[in-house]
């Protein structure tokens, strides 16, 4: 590359370095890689980079309801800085610049890491556990359960690094962090270092390096792999940060050997590693001691879910309860209430909202925003605590398995549940927006002795796996009793007509004997089986459409209604 990267020729991403060569820390001084980044925030610069929240007028509440749902869906980016995002903030910024210490550019040590990358290549050695690789180097994991948000914390933090900087001096891209998501199918070395490569490409003007490495090669994973620690220590990459570890488990190869070719690759190049993933990482970043040891290196505080209560310990002894930190988050997201009626925080819905989300930022949002949409759609426009039931109970029972390993601290339980990605906030309110719409068709209007009644029910039973014949009987029961007040309300009927399934009579020599439960399979690991339907109407003595329905497996029996 050469000086004709002027500055208006730069993409949007990548600043010209300058220097701020009054660094108050001794070992920063004269090193270009830390003199051009930011400046370390204070305390008030680091709350208001970090918080996000709606622009709001209480005029809006007044608005038309499509207007004030599009309002609401402001909430899904909603953060208040919390101890925890403070402290990570400062970890990554410390990370960055301990990290350059002793790798100025064009200087002996980088000289010294190209030469090793160069002897394994030469020597056609993979990177794996060795003396030398033992050293300890800056590292640490944001380990905790979905939806506390910490990838959300991590880009807030970097949003405020340039992701690249030009040393014209020098000729010079140099990268601050390279964040990246490990591959879902837990694909081995080859997809690691292609990822990294991929990312450097983009990030590096007219590089070429996934055409020249990946796209028009045929390297093997450990070529690929000293390729993407090559080209790390030539841009200089300041923090290197692996998001969704967990999904080394679904590795192909040896889980233990690609942690430790990650580990040994960014000890090689002098590069800090910030490990990011669920509960279940746990297990990964544990394969062995060296990977254990490496990722407490930095305290990164509790990303567990918020307890409802801080608990002080007086000096007699006595244990006094305190609003803490999920107090101070609820306040805050409480004032934004787009109904046309708000309540204030009650101590009544304060509870029912952690016994909803058991302390989960995430849920708490979505809970909130829902129940908002649902108010705003049915026209009720105020909250209570049975809306925030309600809602949680039919609109987010995807994440009951979930709740409930978090109430009952069933920390195996949790893991199965972590890979099932609840509902984005704005696909549950379109469902709401859906379901409302569908009120409001011709059908909310026929009744039972309506001509077209007994046509428009059996052809939405018959959708749902009923015979055509018992479909046809059922309308023609459902309409001569009568009271259905809608066809909503008929086919909401209808479902329950649909005969549950019973347990198998236990026979005469079970009486005698001992009983014998019929045998149920445990699918809670595949949440998509619909056998799960037939498990579940077993459990609760409910109709299997019904469970179809409450799994998302099913269209709802009020839509299909409306289809005559």
């Amino acid at each position: 590359m050469t000086m004709s990267h002027a500055p208006r020729l730069l993409p949007p991403h990548v600043r010209i370095a300058k220097y701020d060569t009054d660094q108050r820390i001794a070992r920063y001084r004269g090193n270009k890689l830390i003199e051009t980044l930011p400046k370390p925030s204070d305390e008030a610069e680091l709350l208001a980079s970090l918080t996000l929240e709606p622009d709001f007028s209480v005029d809006a509440r007044d608005w038309e309801a499509h207007m004030r749902i599009h309002e609401l869906l402001g909430l899904t980016n909603f953060m208040v800085p919390l101890a925890a995002h403070i402290q990570l903030a400062r970890v990554i910024d410390s990370m960055m610049r301990e990290g350059y210490v002793g790798r100025r550019p064009m200087s002996r040590d980088q000289v010294a890491i190209y030469q090793h990358i160069h002897n394994l290549e030469r020597e056609d050695k993979p990177f794996r556990q060795s003396a030398d690789t033992l050293t300890p180097q800056l590292s640490t994991a944001l380990v905790g359960v979905s939806g506390m948000g910490k990838t959300t914390t991590v880009k807030r933090v970097l949003a405020h690094i340039p992701p690249v900087y030009y040393h014209p001096e020098l000729d010079l891209f140099q990268v601050t962090y390279l964040h990246f998501e490990m591959p879902s199918d837990g694909r081995g070395t080859k997809a690691l270092a292609t990822g990294i490569i991929e990312k450097l490409d983009y990030l590096i003007p007219d590089s070429n390096y996934y055409d020249q490495y990946v796209a028009k090669s045929r390297a093997s994973g450990d070529v690929l792999i000293r390729v993407a620690a090559r080209l790390m220590n030539k841009h200089c990459v300041g923090l290197l940060i692996p998001d969704e570890v967990q999904n080394v488990a679904n590795a192909r190869k040896d889980e233990q050997i690609l942690m430790s070719e990650l580990t040994s690759l960014c000890n090689q190049c002098k590069v800090p590693q910030l490990y990011i993933g669920t509960n279940k990482a746990n297990k990964i970043l544990g394969l062995d001691f060296r990977q254990a040891r490496r990722s407490l290196g930095l305290g990164l505080g509790d990303w567990g879910p918020m307890p409802q209560w801080e608990h002080i310990t007086r000096k007699d002894g006595t244990i006094e309860r305190r609003p803490g930190e999920w107090s101070d988050f609820v306040t805050e997201l409480w004032k934004y209430q787009w109904v046309r009626t708000p309540v204030p925080l009650t101590d009544g819905m304060f509870d029912v909202l952690y016994a909803c989300t058991q302390g989960v930022i995430d849920l708490a949002i979505k809970l909130f925003m829902v129940a908002q949409a649902r108010a705003i759609l049915d026209q009720s426009e105020t909250l209570s605590e049975q809306l925030l039931v309600d809602v949680y109970q039919r609109d987010l029972y995807l994440i009951h398995p979930m709740v409930e390993a978090l109430r009952n601290k069933d920390m195996k339980a949790l893991m199965k549940y972590e890979d099932v990605a609840p509902p984005s906030a704005s696909d549950l309110v379109a469902d709401l927006e859906r379901r409302y719409r569908a009120q409001r068709t011709p059908a909310a209007s026929v009744r039972p002795g309506a001509e077209d009644f007994e046509m428009r029910l059996a052809g939405a039973a018959e959708v749902l796996g009923l015979p055509a014949q018992d479909a046809a009987a059922l309308a023609r029961e459902i309409n001569a009793e009568g009271t259905a007040k809608n066809m909503f309300d008929a086919a909401a009927q209808l479902a329950k007509k649909v005969a549950p399934l019973k347990p198998v009579a236990k026979s005469k020599r079970a009486k005698s004997k001992e009983s014998v439960e019929p045998e149920v399979p445990d699918l809670t690991d595949r949440p998509d089986d619909y056998r799960n339907a037939v498990v579940l109407a077993f459990r609760k003595r409910t109709t299997v459409v019904q469970q179809l329905v409450e799994l998302g497996m099913a269209p709802d029996p009020e839509e299909l209604v409306c289809l005559g």
